[in-house]
């Protein structure tokens, strides 16, 4: 552990699957909200660092490293209260770093997907496997409810004590699903903080949605279910749940990264379970010149379409207005980034002009 940071008291590692960046940004906001100050770190999409000043883009000259943690600690200055860091290492070998850097005090853990399954092997216990590398034996850990009984009881014979979700009260029954359980798991550690429960969740309720945050955004009669970031199959079909379409209504829009076939592998079998009006695959001509083929048999008659015209915002929103109710999932980087960052920027300045 760097020296300059042994002066927080609370020092947290966030891992797992997905959700990491909404989980730094709720805690960063209820120790903030508390009188501390903390300084957190998000990768995500945009990798930034969050400050009593306020969010800093973090601006790389080359692809993300772990060497990226060990500077941004190093930084930190000795009046730091609080330190919220994701973990995003995805090398197995080097989960463990994050928390030799930091030291955490506590770590949390918010699922156990199946996910970059070309690193980690497939399936859920590959994705076990590489991410409890990543907690120090001995520390407290706040579980999402996605981690089971075995898993909590293998944390706890390394001396890991268990801090379950905390139910939210009854007014809060309207938020989206994804939102209640990640301040939900926020809230436990909340309450290892003892922070007081209701000003801490009424902080984390009224936070404004990320960047990539899931949202249904509307353009005149045009809707799209932004759901780009959610990475795993399951995450992706509770998204498309909570927004009570009719699949035969809705065009299914994946968005391909030529480096995450893997993935694609993982989302075809739900992708074909439902009756979508329409299926359409962006990008990666020449997986798709290999593999479409196999894609078209999975989906028998069903009406499948690679579309390689999209390739930016401009060319998107050229597509949504001929199908007027899309579910965009798969992968954020590209140009689902690029227009999500245009949305998030003018909600932010409708916000700020109120």
């Amino acid at each position: 552990m760097l020296k300059n940071l042994r002066m927080a008291k609370h020092r947290i590692i966030v891992t797992g699957s997905r959700g990491k960046s909404s989980l730094v940004r709720l805690l960063h906001a209820v120790f903030t909200a508390n009188g501390l100050l903390p300084r957190s770190r998000i990768t995500g999409v945009i990798p930034r660092e969050l400050s009593p000043a306020g969010e800093r883009v973090i601006r790389r000259t080359s692809p993300g490293h772990i060497s990226e943690m060990k500077w941004w600690a190093s930084q930190i200055d000795t009046e730091a209260h609080a330190i919220v860091a994701e973990n995003s290492a995805v090398d197995p070998e080097f989960q463990p770093i994050a928390a030799q850097i930091i030291g955490p005090t506590m770590a949390v853990w918010t699922n156990c997907r199946p996910d970059h399954e070309e690193i980690w092997g497939p399936g859920r216990e590959s994705a076990f496997r590489a991410l409890i590398r990543g907690i120090p034996e001995g520390i407290p850990v706040a579980c999402g409810t996605d981690i089971d009984v075995n898993i909590k009881a293998l944390l706890e014979a390394r001396g890991n004590k268990i801090l379950n979700p905390v139910p939210l009260p009854e007014a809060y029954a309207n938020l989206p699903r994804h939102l209640r359980e990640n301040i939900e798991l926020a809230s436990a550690v909340c309450r290892a903080a003892d922070f007081p429960p209701e000003s801490s969740l009424r902080v984390m309720a009224s936070l404004p949605p990320d960047i990539a945050d899931f949202r249904i955004v509307k353009k005149e009669s045009r809707r799209l279910a932004a759901a780009f970031s959610a990475n795993d199959p399951l995450s992706t079909s509770q998204l498309f749940e909570s927004t009570n379409w009719k699949p035969e209504e809705t065009t299914m829009l994946y968005h391909h990264r030529a480096d995450r076939t893997a993935r694609l592998a993982a989302f075809l079998p739900w992708i074909g379970s439902l009756p979508w009006k329409r299926r359409i695959f962006t990008r990666s001509p020449n997986f798709f010149n290999n593999y479409f083929p196999a894609i078209l048999r999975v989906f028998n008659s069903s009406i499948v379409i690679w579309n390689d015209k999209i390739q930016d915002a401009a060319s998107f929103l050229s597509f949504w207005e001929r199908d007027g109710q899309v579910f965009g999932c798969g992968n954020v980087a590209g140009w689902p980034l690029d227009f999500l960052l245009s949305v998030w920027q003018e909600e932010m300045s409708c916000k700020f002009s109120q």
